[in-house]
């Protein structure tokens, strides 16, 4: 399924329509189709591209598959999406030019093929998009760090790798709001020594780097679940 969003709506007016069809956009189908194997699996084999000096979060997320579950989480069918739970994805573009954001996601109960959507953001504008609840979700190809997250109006592609995928019941839950910002990388999260490029943040990332990160784990007196190698 792929679909492309082209009007950039007021939030109020998003949150007006989304508040009012939140219903309408669970598709129909078998509740919860697959089992929590098959969905461990992709979601294994995408958290094992977290982390490291070439994936997702780089080398602040080292240790990342140290905290996480064997299964990410998934042991029954219990853990997983429900067909007829929502979830809302808010884009925020904090740059200076339209962004196409590549809005990537798995749910057992769509199927088992990775999901696509572009959203086309204004420039210092956000939009809001409303989706069934999913077990995965990130921008560009899930399994894929370093692949466009988002495109520029000019064609300049901007990179996934900071844009970490979440993961139903470590990073969001159904019905909350995931989020993920476009903006210049101030803080240097990639650490090649650039504060102007523009970057793509997720929850996930920012989840992982506050106290205790998604597990409530810390490292001692340390201020992230992944410990003085973060550098926070």
């Amino acid at each position: 399924m792929f679909r492309v969003y082209w009007p950039v709506l007021p939030l109020s007016v998003v949150a007006i329509i989304i508040a009012g069809c939140s219903a309408g956009v669970v598709p129909s189908g078998a509740e919860n189709s697959g089992s929590a194997s098959e969905v461990a699996a992709k979601a294994i084999n995408v958290a094992a591209n977290v982390g490291g000096e070439s994936g997702y979060g780089g080398t602040m997320m080292n240790g990342y598959s140290e905290h996480m579950p064997e299964n990410i989480g998934f042991d029954s069918r219990g853990d997983l999406a429900s067909s007829g739970l929502g979830m809302t994805v808010h884009l925020s573009n904090q740059s200076q030019t339209e962004g196409t954001f590549h809005l990537n996601y798995f749910a057992s109960h769509m199927g088992f093929d990775e999901l696509s959507e572009d959203v086309i953001v204004a420039a210092g504008e956000d939009m809001t998009v409303s989706l069934p609840c999913v077990e995965i979700i990130g921008l560009g190809p899930l399994d894929e760090p370093g692949q466009a997250g988002c495109h520029l109006a000019d064609g300049e592609a901007i990179p996934n790798t900071m844009a970490v995928p979440g993961f139903l019941g470590q990073d969001f839950e159904c019905g909350q709001v995931y989020e993920c910002i476009l903006s210049p990388d101030v803080d240097d999260l990639d650490g090649d020594g650039d504060t102007e490029e523009l970057i793509i943040i997720s929850d996930a990332m920012e989840f992982h780097m506050t106290d205790g990160g998604p597990t409530g784990h810390m490292h001692g007196n340390t201020a992230a679940m992944m410990g003085p190698h973060m550098g926070f």
